[in-house]
């Protein structure tokens, strides 16, 4: 018998659209429809951020918005450790579903449990977080995964890494999957007017690598701007950044204030919505990630869905999702070299991308699968 009432952390969604709140969104955009006679209680502890899009025509979707119950101060995590038990006394609860891993004290034996595990980078890269991340994650991360009656990992990769580190746990079996929205990332048919439009919107003059991400040191941000600073010299090719208008007070100043450093190498956009993003996708010429680890590789999967050719570090889940398709490129080690040649590569080549080679990454059937994973682990 499936789960009638199902409480979910929906943090994620109280603040701009990243990764964990566009995952959950994808999930809850097939989930809610395949599983009609289901109640989706989602708890905001902090209310709902306007950019995230709630598909009003499903009934069994609430939204449980506590942003005007707390201190704005107070902490998520304090808030969560408050109202879930609570909740899932009064609202009869059936399954928790964490699309972070963690677990709140306090339960009832009822409930079952299910956490997502999008990394471990709390585990192998601790000092590329915030003080605060990592503070919460050495007091939930660990217990949740081992506690959880359920496990969702977003890749092979991560799935991996959890039965590395946490061989013993209560969820022998981890499920695997992920995907992206594909009504918004999907190759368009774009003219050359539409694409001169995008440039020009952006201030970009000549052809560009685009690349989307936080300012995390993990993105080796910082790595990039120093290959593109060559390849601009040479070929004037200029590097788009989403997600990095920060960067004045990061690590990377140094690098884009210094004397010898090409000005107009780099455009930083800052946040850009993900229509807007798609479009950038389909008018790039390619996409690059020199990240030195990523849990799934949502960028990439999003570019290639876009049309857009890839080149990505050869490491952790981005081979995943990368290597061997037709208009990826993966790059082996940090020779400056290596990556000017790849992303001339992929930006003179033109490279069609094949978005048949993608179709394992769709959230209906991910979802279908999770239905049965669930089903046969009750």
């Amino acid at each position: 018998m499936r789960y009638k009432n199902i409480l979910i952390d929906g943090r994620a969604w109280s603040r701009n659209s990243a990764g964990v709140s566009m995952f959950l969104s994808g999930v809850l955009s097939a989930w809610v429809p395949q599983w009609p006679d289901c109640r989706f209680y989602i708890l905001l502890p902090k209310g709902l951020d306007k950019t995230i899009n709630i598909d009003k025509c499903h009934k069994n979707l609430m939204l449980l918005d506590y942003g005007s119950h707390f201190f704005r101060k107070i902490p998520n995590i304090i808030i969560i450790q408050l109202l879930v038990p609570y909740l899932c006394r009064r609202l009869h609860i059936s399954l928790y579903y964490a699309p972070v891993p963690h677990i709140p004290y306090l339960l009832p034996t009822s409930v079952s449990t299910l956490v997502t595990v999008h990394d471990v980078v709390n585990i192998e890269m601790p000092g590329t977080m915030s003080w605060t991340n990592r503070m919460a994650s050495s007091f939930f991360f660990g217990q949740a995964i081992k506690r959880a009656d359920h496990i969702w990992c977003n890749s092979r990769y991560t799935k991996g890494k959890v039965e590395q580190y946490f061989p013993v746990r209560k969820s022998v079996e981890i499920f695997v999957g992920a995907a992206v929205d594909r009504k918004t990332f999907f190759q368009r048919n774009l003219s050359d007017e539409e694409k001169t439009q995008v440039r020009k919107h952006y201030g970009i003059d000549n052809r560009f690598a685009l690349f989307v991400g936080s300012l995390e040191p993990r993105k080796n941000l910082q790595f990039l701007l120093k290959v593109i600073a060559e390849l601009y010299r040479s070929h004037h090719i200029q590097l788009v950044v989403v997600g990095g208008k920060g960067w004045k007070n990061s690590m990377l100043k140094d690098i884009v204030e210094s004397e010898s450093f090409p000005k107009a190498s780099t455009i930083f956009c800052g946040y850009v919505n993900n229509q807007e993003l798609s479009m950038l996708y389909n008018t790039a010429d390619c996409f690059v990630s020199a990240a030195l680890m990523e849990g799934f590789g949502m960028p990439q999967l999003e570019a290639l869905l876009c049309g857009c050719p890839v080149v990505t570090a050869h490491n952790t889940a981005m081979i995943e999702v990368a290597e061997g398709k037709s208009g990826a490129i993966t790059v082996e080690g940090y020779n400056p070299v290596d990556w000017q040649q790849a992303i001339l590569q992929a930006v003179e080549r033109h490279t069609t991308v094949d978005t048949t080679q993608l179709n394992e990454y769709d959230w209906t059937t991910i979802v279908k699968r999770l239905s049965a994973y669930l089903d046969d682990h009750k």
